[in-house]
């Protein structure tokens, strides 16, 4: 059997035969005929060593796989081509089907044979010296179907976009009892869903304590406590429900401020913090800040909680999710951006600290306002870093 290449140039597929271009195979055998009527039309030929007629074919586009030209179902039809022919050449002028060499193409489960080779605007005997070829079918559509056109290579992903513009706000989760405390009698909670925003947003209001964020109405941030009668609330509030009537070893039963930290990302809140988060979570917002490893890790901001993985000085944020991996992608952030925000919410509780520290003097005797405002804020902030956080 004999061996075949197609050779994909472009959109053009070369044929060729035990090595030997088809074009070279067909051009030597018209060569007889091709040099006969070149001495019957001398007139109209300027003599010429190799007659122009011999070989005047060219590949042609449009049958590289998955064109199943080659095997018998013409993508191209030259004029005078039979039912069972199969252009193989077409003309040099650039037309295809005006000068062409045809054959017929049998395929069968083990071989590819072309026999009966012709032009079709000459009577040439061509099948005298040319073929019949018979190919292995197997290699045959090997290389047929090696002329595929490479799948184009997967566009790279873009680059992330890296944010700088980020805060942590400290909040304080109203939610988490002192609303509850503060409004007993208050209607309760709508069954439509839709309306609970709204609800709360009211019942914060008639608590007597700041507005919550835009964005999620049972925080509130911790800012809006800096004025004291806010702050009066919330702390009379958070120690009624810590103490419950027990006076005996009350700063043993206070309680941390319900809350944590919200994320901002270009200004609109990506994270809120979740169940059983409080203000020490900064802890964990600082340790994602410097984390050097490429697998996700833990960013605690209660339940649900976040992960951070770290690519050079990019960080990126997934989850929320209540799982050891990480959950969808959320934002990357620079971690010299993560880093400012850590400090920024730091100086944010220390500056809280500060007029809660003043009230708690009025509420604790014995010279303990220092362990009651550590209770409730979790450790001290009254020094630049808090226990903690240094």
């Amino acid at each position: 059997m004999r061996e075949i290449e197609f050779r994909r140039a472009g959109d053009l597929v070369e044929i060729v035969i035990d090595g030997v271009s088809l074009l070279d195979l067909v051009r030597e055998a018209e060569l007889p005929y091709a040099r006969s009527e070149q001495l019957e039309r001398a007139e109209e030929f300027a003599p010429e060593p190799a007659p122009l007629l011999a070989g005047a074919y060219s590949c042609f586009p449009g049958t590289a796989w998955p064109s199943r030209h080659y095997l018998g179902e013409p993508a191209e039809v030259a004029y005078n081509q039979e039912d069972d022919e199969t252009m193989l050449l077409g003309c040099s002028c650039g037309i295809p089907e005006c000068w062409a060499l045809l054959a017929r193409i049998e395929v069968t489960d083990t071989e590819v044979r072309w026999s009966g080779f012709s032009n079709n605007a000459r009577d040439w005997d061509l099948s005298a010296t040319l073929g019949p070829f018979v190919f292995s079918r197997r290699q045959y559509e090997q290389a047929l179907r090696a002329t595929a056109r490479p799948a184009p290579a997967p566009a790279p992903p873009p680059s992330p976009v890296v944010h700088d513009d980020v805060r942590l706000v400290p909040v304080i989760d109203a939610l988490s009892g002192a609303v509850h405390e503060l409004t007993e009698d208050y209607p309760a909670l709508p069954d439509d869903e839709s309306l609970w925003d709204a609800y709360w947003v009211k019942r914060i209001a008639a608590a007597g304590l700041p507005k919550p964020m835009p964005d999620d109405p049972r925080l509130i941030p911790l800012s809006g406590f800096l004025t004291g009668r806010y702050l009066a609330t919330l702390v009379r509030a958070t120690l009624r429900r810590s103490l419950d009537g027990d006076e005996e070893g009350a700063l043993d039963n206070v309680s941390c401020l319900g809350g944590g930290y919200c994320l901002l990302v270009s200004g609109k809140l990506l994270v809120a913090p979740g169940c059983c988060s409080d203000l020490t979570d900064l802890a964990s917002w600082r340790e994602a800040a410097r984390s050097r490893e490429p697998s996700p890790s833990m960013v605690w901001i209660g339940h649900p909680w976040l992960h951070v993985a770290a690519d050079g000085d990019r960080l990126l944020l997934t989850g929320p999710t209540d799982r050891d991996d990480p959950g969808p992608e959320l934002a990357w952030v620079s971690r010299q951006a993560l880093g400012r925000a850590v400090q920024r919410a730091a100086a944010e509780v220390r500056y809280f600290a500060r007029p809660l520290h003043t009230l708690c003097a009025s509420q604790a005797e014995g010279g303990k306002a220092d362990a009651l405002c550590a209770a409730l804020l979790g450790g001290s902030w009254l020094r630049s870093g808090g226990d903690w956080l240094d």
